[in-house]
C-alpha cells in the first residue's frame, strides 16, 4: 500500500481556514504545495510583501515582516486530527508553496501506510 503524508490545514487566530498545505518535506521544516481559500485574500498582501523583500535581498525588511506574520498567530491542524493545533513560526507563502517551522515536536505519525 502506498504511503501518504497527511495534509495540514492553515488557520488564522480566529479559526478561519486560509489554506491547505500538501507536504513534500516534514523536517526540519514543513514545506509543501499551498492551496489558498478565499479567506487567504486578506493576508495575501503581507505575504506578497515578504516575497518581494526576499527576492530583492532586503533581509532586514524581510525579518520585520516575518515577525509581523508570527504575531498573527497562525496555526495548523491536520486532516486526520482537526482538534490538534500545531503552533509554528516563520510561515512563508510564496510561489504556490508554504513553509513553516513547528514549535513543538510532532509525536504522532505524520505518514500513514
Amino acid at each position: 500500500m502506498p504511503m501518504t503524508i497527511q495534509a495540514f490545514i492553515l488557520m488564522d487566530k480566529n479559526g478561519v481556514i486560509i489554506g491547505r498545505v500538501d507536504p513534500i518535506q516534514l523536517t526540519p521544516k514543513i514545506q509543501g504545495k499551498f492551496s489558498p481559500t478565499t479567506e487567504f485574500s486578506k493576508y495575501k498582501p503581507i505575504f506578497s510583501e515578504l516575497e518581494h523583500a526576499a527576492n530583492n535581498m532586503l533581509l532586514s525588511h524581510a525579518d520585520e515582516i516575518e515577525k509581523k506574520i508570527d504575531a498573527m498567530d497562525f496555526y495548523a491542524t491536520r486532516d486526520d486530527q482537526p482538534e490538534k493545533k500545531l503552533k509554528f513560526k516563520r510561515l512563508q507563502i510564496m510561489g504556490g508553496e508554504a513553509i513553516f517551522e513547528p514549535q513543538q515536536v510532532l509525536h504522532d505519525k505524520l505518514i500513514q501506510q
